[in-house]
């Protein structure tokens, strides 16, 4: 199945094979710089929560590696080897970098019950990115407000980060546990 990009991203409605394991079949769009993880077709069996944890992985890799770059060149800035006009100028080159990010980790797809999971990835790099566009107000203007707004929202930024940390560190639970969960009666 193809779906053009154009469409944007389409999440094709849960298929009840039976009441105990519900599959949806799924795709996920990337920009172009993540091709290998466009247009899959996958379960949401033990092998689509893999793979979402895979994908998962991968844009929190690019995550951290954006950040990193970019707080280097705020540390040459700290050190004076840049004043507040080369920075904001920098700042505005790595902007769209964390943009782009932010529309891969909407495109993901996600298991229903790892909603939150996903939900914490987009928060957290849509508060990076806000936290930088204030730092740049703060380097044009000398607004100390700015930079306070900045602080805070790279520690929301930080908070969320702290969702999708511990799920990545836990075990893949194996499909047994899955189904378990999804036919639990909460008597």
């Amino acid at each position: 199945m193809s779906i053009s990009k154009s469409h944007g991203i389409q999440i094709l409605a849960p298929l009840l094979v039976t009441l105990v394991l519900p599959y949806t079949y799924c795709w996920s769009s990337t920009i172009e710089e993540n091709s290998k993880y466009s247009n899959k077709m996958v379960s949401f069996s033990q092998s689509g929560v893999e793979y979402f944890r895979s994908t998962l992985s991968h844009l929190v890799n690019e995550s951290q590696n954006l950040t990193k770059s970019y707080q280097d060149e705020i540390r040459k800035w700290t050190s004076g080897q840049f004043d507040n006009s080369t920075l904001v100028l920098i700042t505005d080159s790595f902007l769209p970098k964390f943009e782009n990010l932010i529309v891969n980790a909407k495109n993901m797809i996600y298991p229903r019950e790892y909603k939150y999971v996903h939900d914490a990835l987009v928060n957290s790099l849509e508060s990076e990115t806000d936290s930088y566009r204030h730092f740049r107000n703060y380097l044009i203007s000398g607004n100390k407000t700015e930079d306070d707004i900045s602080t805070d929202l790279l520690s929301l930024a930080f908070q969320y980060e702290q969702v999708y940390s511990k799920f990545l560190s836990m075990p893949t639970p194996d499909s047994h546990q899955n189904v378990t969960k999804r036919i639990s009666l909460n008597y």
